[in-house]
Formats: structure tokens, sequence, C-alpha cells
């Protein structure tokens, strides 16, 4: 049953807020007529204010409205007024349908709501002169219906909605804040268009198709991507149903094309539930063409992406080839990987990282690349042998970058005090046995950090 104050405190129009809560009270009060009629002045109220806001943006059919509307405001209380008010209420609910501003489900629940609030203020309706007695159960099903239909919905048309979404995923300052996308384009939008959204977005995601000229068809998906994954927050199974609907749009794509795609929606547990055999054979042959020719190339940011789904479980027990090829990388390339999404299985990479580092340049090029902004998910144990390598390799302990360096390790991995002092101290000790003064490597900037 739907929570009728919980609603109450999201009607979107501040000006329409007391009026259903006024309904509510009448409804508590055991006034029922009253409480329909002043649901029905909700309605009236809402839609006239959702509709002038549309021929504000130069709607035609709402400017006709807002044409009759004026005219009736302007009559006053005379007959002629009255008389187009009536006009303007008996045609509001088709005209919001027909703007799209609600569905001909609640339009023709809506119509009820009118004719029960005719019989509730004019009892003469009735033959014989009897009185309408509405029952609560009408009262209360009429404010569910208005609240959850029409009044905690902002005005947005069905289409119109599914164009701002578009424009907005293609203008250059896209927001990818979950709570912007889901509170715009996901939660205060009508079920249908928003099965139409998700829809858009699983198609972009999964099958780079273009949109609108001023952006790439890569990163519209991309972005769309990162809708989808906000979107998924608020309804799982919505976003599994709109995957689950294009997904042969990503077996016929190109190898980029599908590699690309898995890249982006790797975090979405959704997607690799539909993962077949045959396409995940594919996805893990392109993977393993994404290994450098030569062990000493740069891995292509694009490769680094795709390399990068290496950090959900899913995709590892997929796609077997996916965890071979990173461990077969370079240390510059796991670090570049590494680096394009901080994960926790990327952490227990880190200490092998600075063991492998062979120069001065390329330990600082490590630590500011992969090691500091793993920091903050590093255990007790892995800061351990974070510290021993880093110690133990020349190239690390004596590289001058890496002083300040290990300042900045110390001050991200605050979440392990005060677990982690005696390793600190013992890397001063170990560090300070193997460079006895007056090396220039002890690492005082770090003893003064940490009060050693």
């Amino acid at each position: 049953m739907l929570d009728l104050e919980g609603h109450l405190h999201r009607v979107w129009n501040p000006d329409v807020r007391p009026v259903m809560e006024e309904a509510l009270r009448c409804y508590t009060a055991g006034a029922i007529r009253a409480s329909i009629a002043q649901t029905w002045i909700a309605v009236v109220a809402d839609l006239t204010e959702k509709i002038v806001r549309l021929a504000d943006e130069d709607d035609g059919q709402a400017k006709n409205f807002r044409t009759q509307l004026l005219t009736a405001q302007q009559a006053g209380l005379t007959p002629e007024g009255v008389s187009a008010m009536q006009g303007v209420e008996r045609s509001i609910v088709d005209t919001a349908a027909d703007l799209e501003l609600i569905d001909t489900i609640t339009a023709r629940e809506l119509e009820r709501l009118r004719q029960d609030r005719h019989l509730c203020v004019h009892p003469s309706l009735r033959m014989m002169g009897e009185t309408y007695q509405p029952l609560p159960e009408s009262a209360r099903a009429h404010m569910a219906i208005a609240l959850d239909g029409l009044l905690i919905h902002p005005p947005a048309q069905g289409r119109k909605v599914i164009e701002d979404f578009m424009a907005h995923v293609a203008e250059p300052r896209f927001s990818t804040s979950p709570a912007h996308l889901t509170a715009t384009f996901f939660t205060r939008v009508r079920p249908a268009a928003r099965r139409q959204i998700v829809d858009l977005a699983a198609k972009h995601a999964l099958a780079e198709l273009p949109g609108p000229p001023e952006i790439a068809a890569s990163l519209l998906a991309d972005r769309m991507a990162v809708s989808l994954k906000a979107f998924a927050e608020k309804d799982h199974a919505m976003v599994a149903t709109a995957l689950a609907k294009s997904l042969d749009r990503l077996r016929r794509a190109e190898g980029p094309v599908q590699l690309r795609a898995a890249a982006r929606l790797a975090a979405l547990d959704v997607f690799w539930d539909l993962i077949d055999q045959p396409l995940a054979d594919r996805l893990d042959e392109l993977v393993a063409q994404t290994a450098p020719s030569s062990f000493w190339d740069t891995v292509p940011a694009e490769d680094a992406e795709a390399l990068a789904m290496t950090r959900v479980a899913q995709a590892r027990s997929l796609l077997p080839k996916l965890e071979t090829t990173f461990t077969s990388l370079s240390a510059n390339n796991r670090a570049l990987v590494m680096a394009r999404h901080i994960a926790p299985f990327f952490a227990a990479q880190v200490p092998g990282l600075l063991s492998d580092a062979a120069g001065w340049r390329q330990a600082e090029e490590l630590t500011r690349t992969a090691v500091v902004p793993y920091g903050p998910l590093l255990s007790v144990d892995s800061l351990q042998q974070t510290l021993q390598a880093w110690a133990a390799n020349v190239q690390c302990r004596t590289a001058g970058g890496m002083l300040a360096l290990a300042v900045e390790l110390y001050r991200t991995t605050a979440h392990l005090r005060p677990a982690d002092r005696s390793i600190w101290v013992s890397f001063l000790e170990d560090v300070r046995a193997r460079e006895p003064e007056p090396s220039l490597y002890r690492y005082d900037e770090l003893e003064v950090e940490i009060g050693a």
C-alpha cells in the first residue's frame, strides 16, 4: 500500500503540497467528499503549472492551453469566465496526455477522479435526490494515484526527458555524479520513460551507436555506461533486462568495440552474468591480443583500460587469459593498468612494482603512478611488504624523488594508524642500515613526519 504521507514530501510543486496535505487531513477526519474534491484541485493546479511551463518552452499545444487559461482568468468570475475555466478543467487531463506529461493509464484514472469530484460537489447529479456517499477507500485510491502518477513527478514529457538525457550525455559538461543522473533521469521520471532511457543507455554502451554529431560514438558509449551504473544502483533488474535485450548488438560488433564495451561495463556484475561461453571465449581472445609485441613497449591507453578488467573477479573467472596477460606485463605497464582504476585487487601488486624498478626515474614514476595512489587500500601486511621492497631495492631507496614520495605514502596510509608505526620505524632502520651517514638517502623528512 502506498505511503501517502511519505509521498506528500516528494510532491515537486511547493504550492500543490499544502493542497494535498489538506486532502489527507480531510480523509483522516472522515470528510471523504472534501478529500476527493481537494485531490482534484491539486491535480488541476499541478497540471496547469506543468503545461504552462511547456508553453514557456514554446510547445505549440501547450501555448494553446495557456491562451485558453489566460482568457478564462481575464474574464474573472463572470459567467463567461466560469464557463471558460470549466472548459479548461474539462480538457486538462487529455491535454496533459497529449503532451506526454502523463500516460494514458494515468489519464484514465485522473478522469475517474474528475467524475467522482463532480458527484461529490454536485449531489443533484444522482437520481431520486440521493446524496453521493463515496467510500473512504475511493478517496485513498484517488490520492494514491494522483501522488504516484502525477504530483511527485516534475514537468517532464516522455519524449522530452529522453531527448534531455541524450543532450546531457553529449554535452561537454556531462555530470558523472550518480546522484544527479538518477535524480534527473531516473527517480523522478515516469516508469515508461525510465525504461526507455535505460534501454538507450544500454544500446549505446554495448555497441557504440552513433549519436549527436558533436560527440564521438566511443565517448558517448563511455558516458552511457556511467549512467547505466548509476541506474543499476536504483534498479538492478531493469539494467539487466536492458543489457540482455541489446546483447546481440555486442555479439555482432567488431573486436575493438567488443573489448571497449566489456571494459566500460566491467564494474557491472549484471553484464558478466549475461556473458555466455562463446562471447567469453571471444573476449578472452581479444584480451590476449592486448599484450605489447615487445616487453618494453608501452601499452596503449585503450588496451590498458581493457586489462584493468583484471580487478573484477567475474571477469577473471570468465576470461582466463586476462590475469595472465596482466601479470606478464612490464612493471611500467602494470602500473599504467593499475592506475586506470584504483581497486583492491591491484593492491597486492604494489610491492612487486618496487621490486622490479630498474632505475631511479622508473622507481619514482612507478611510485607516483601506482604506489602512493594505492596507499588508502594497503593493509598492514601489504604496507610492510611494500616498504621492505622499497628498502631492499637500491634504485628505489636512493632515488632523489623517493624521499618526498615516502612522506606522501605515509600520509595516504593514515587509516592504518597506529598499527603501522612499527613498520615505518623498521623501514627507517632498514634504510639507514643500508645507507650509513653521510648518505643523503636516510629519509630524514619521513622521520620528522612520523615523529620517530
